[in-house]
């Protein structure tokens, strides 16, 4: 019973990285409206950027931490501007498949530079703490904490600023909100930059509770298109309850079958969901 109990603890640890990581797609997903599939690969530039500064040149993981978030959420805006905004007439169709080659470009890139091989960041190690018999590390607490600032803080923007209720509004209706006189453009470009750095602060916490290695960022697609399909592909709250459920469940599973099995109980799960309620968690109702 422990074990299961230990594997439930591990479960809710993995669905708030989830819910970092899933986060900004979805932002992305609900105000330009397609499929951004080199998301996962923005968490590998987060994660690498920020142990590059740490393991190579010594940067303290708190200051190379936050570059790291503020790089990827930049190149997230490049990207944004160069490749997505002059095709964006051609539909999101097209904006995915491109999407799929800006991602393929990001991990060629990152293969390049980094190397194969397994990478970590200099910090010392975890501190473990046992509560009632389980343990948790200060490193996933971190994670956790992290996880509903950023949940907190997303929610506190989108319904109490102007930027936010800008955002919203692009979310629901582009054409009307254009209309309204919203900046449709700069609000766009805060969107890339606010999805882009949910996935920097995603990567950095991937760097600093795993090893790393090139193709880690690419197997988080698969998790992050899982929970934003379970939370039905529009809403940002419904994010948070679909990446813990998709989180527990993968974790919880390892006590009965192998762990290399993880990944197909995320979609297991989410079709279990689906045949039940195929508008996801929250349907289309605006975030």
């Amino acid at each position: 019973m422990m074990l299961f109990l230990q594997f439930l603890v591990s479960g809710f640890v993995t669905g708030c990285f989830l819910i970092l990581a899933t986060i900004g797609f979805s932002l992305t997903r609900r105000v330009e409206g397609f499929l951004n599939i080199a998301h996962a690969e923005l968490i590998g530039v987060g994660a690498f950027t920020c142990w590059g500064l740490n393991a190579l040149l010594g940067v303290h993981v708190v200051v190379a931490a936050v570059v790291a978030i503020v790089v990827t959420a930049f190149l997230g805006l490049f990207v944004g501007r160069l490749v997505y905004d002059p095709i964006r007439r051609f539909g999101p169709a097209v904006l995915l498949i491109t999407s799929v080659g800006v991602a393929y470009v990001i991990g060629g890139t990152l293969d390049g530079v980094i190397g194969t091989g397994i990478r970590t960041l200099d910090i010392p190690l975890a501190t473990t703490y046992r509560i009632h018999g389980l343990r948790i590390t200060d490193y996933q607490l971190v994670m956790v904490a992290l996880a509903a600032l950023s949940a907190i803080a997303l929610a506190v923007f989108l319904n109490t600023t102007k930027v936010g209720l800008a955002v919203r509004a692009m979310a629901d209706n582009p054409g009307l909100a254009a209309s309204r006189g919203i900046d449709v453009a700069t609000t766009s470009r805060i969107t890339w930059l606010l999805a882009s750095g949910l996935a920097g602060l995603a990567g950095v916490m991937l760097a600093v509770t795993a090893t790393l290695s090139t193709d880690i960022a690419f197997h988080q697609i698969l998790q992050i298109l899982a929970v934003a399909i379970l939370a039905g592909l529009g809403s940002l709250y419904a994010v948070i309850w679909s990446g813990l459920i998709v989180g527990i469940c993968m974790d919880v599973s390892v006590y009965w079958i192998p762990a290399g099995y993880r990944p197909l109980i995320a979609f297991a799960v989410v079709i279990l969901v689906l045949l039940v309620r195929p508008q996801g968690l929250a349907g289309a109702r605006a975030s």
